[in-house]
């Protein structure tokens, strides 16, 4: 079988797809891609598109428009080339959203297109979650609409689409939902797992998480992203290091512009550097107290191993989540049997329930989420059943395994009833 891959990151979320379908026998697998990571897929061959020239406008929306269209017009004559050079895919697997796929099925009609749809800006509650309720100018909405046109066409195009979670295939109009499959690309769950399944820890992954005797509190997300809740988090410290006098607390984000690349759906986040100017600055950002600095660190890229030391030894994980695309960091620290105290909104609330696999709070009360914090700790002792119960959900719902075996099941039976 022929296949194509599209992405503008080099694997992205295709990592375990194309890993597998490279190593079947007598398959020939191509990936289109902007940019990516530099190491080889087995069975793969990486073919690299040049990005898309800027668009000179003083309108977002026309800046969209014109940046898409140009992707497309690249990944179009890519296609070309390969079509000329006697390359013509059975299958085209391909992200809706970026505009790389936009003339597969005028260029390859015959493909069967599998389009893998991450998010439809609607008006709803992840348009006005910010706003708590409160209309937004139209304007406002213009390049989120334009966002929306090559989700329509890839979707309407495409022969089988898949989106991550049941929430972000609600965002998408009741006309297209029937038509949308539900499978998430899953986590390694053999690399994220409790720190025992390991015995002793690795070389390398110690860090102030390590012989402290301390509680723990961890959290990992970029603090200038407002989705992923570090404003929030940074505003219940004072009160939560007031509470727990033994508390010590971990904070990470992505250093994307750095390091560009994610692995195994992870971001690598670099080297600590608490003693230098730049993280004094991110210290004054926090607010914490003179007196209580010592027990805040930030780190900047960390390694896979010590990204996952931080989740294994950590006593109470948090994770916060405006209502919006899933994120795979919640399902890691559950993996590795955290105890997470996670936001309240909808993409949490279809992994996490409530004092059964996890703790919820109001993403917005953060004095709420200190005192949730601070019982959490006190009864962490009493609460491994939470924290089994987390590892048996990402287990038996988000196994990359068992997943990517779920994907390729679905895309042979759609391709098989389609010829049939």
């Amino acid at each position: 079988m022929r296949i194509l891959f599209m992405n503008s990151v080099f694997p992205g979320r295709f990592r375990s797809l194309a890993q597998t379908l490279g190593a079947l026998p007598n398959n020939t697998v191509l990936f289109l891609a902007e940019t990516g990571q530099r190491f080889a897929i087995s069975g793969v061959r990486r073919l690299r598109l040049a990005p898309p020239a800027p668009c000179d406008s003083d309108d977002a929306a026309e800046r969209e428009a014109v940046t898409r269209l140009r992707r497309a017009a690249c990944a179009g004559n890519a296609m070309l080339s390969l079509r000329k050079d006697g390359f013509v895919p059975d299958l085209v697997c391909a992200a809706a959203n970026m505009g790389g796929s936009f003339y597969v099925r005028d260029i390859f009609p015959r493909a069967f297109y599998a389009t893998f749809a991450d998010w439809f800006y609607n008006n709803g509650e992840s348009h006005c979650f910010f706003t708590q309720g409160t209309p937004r100018p139209p304007a406002e909405f213009a390049s989120a609409r334009v966002c929306n046109l090559w989700e329509y066409n890839a979707i309407c195009d495409s022969h089988l689409a898949v989106t991550s979670s049941i929430w972000q295939r609600a965002q998408y109009p009741e006309a297209l939902q029937g038509g949308i499959k539900v499978v998430h690309n899953g986590i390694n769950t053999k690399f994220f797992a409790p720190e025992e399944e390991f015995g002793a820890a690795a070389e390398g992954e110690a860090g102030p998480w390590k012989g402290n005797g301390h509680e723990l509190v961890t959290f990992c997300g970029p603090m200038h992203d407002p989705a992923r809740g570090f404003d929030q988090f940074k505003q219940c410290l004072p009160r939560l290091l007031e509470l727990r006098p033994n508390c010590f607390v971990v904070l990470a984000w992505l250093d994307t512009a750095r390091t560009g690349q994610l692995e195994n759906g992870v971001p690598r986040c670099g080297e600590q550097k608490e003693a230098g100017p730049a993280m004094r600055r991110a210290v004054d950002i926090l607010g914490i107290d003179q007196r209580y600095r010592a027990r805040v660190h930030l780190l900047g890229a960390r390694s896979l191993k010590e990204y996952r030391a931080m989740l294994q030894n950590a006593t109470v994980h948090v994770h916060m989540a405006a209502p919006h695309v899933f994120s795979t960091g919640l399902l890691e620290a559950m993996a590795c049997g955290s105890l997470v105290l996670a936001s309240d909104t909808p993409p949490v609330r279809e992994v996490v329930q409530d004092g059964v696999n996890g703790l919820l709070c109001d993403f917005w009360d953060h004095e709420a989420m200190a005192a949730a914090l601070a019982e959490a700790l006190e009864k962490a002792p009493q609460l491994g059943h939470l924290r089994r119960n987390a590892r048996q959900t990402v287990l038996r719902s988000y196994d990359a395994d068992v997943q990517t075996r779920r994907m390729i099941d679905l895309i042979f039976s759609s391709m098989g009833a389609m010829a049939g």
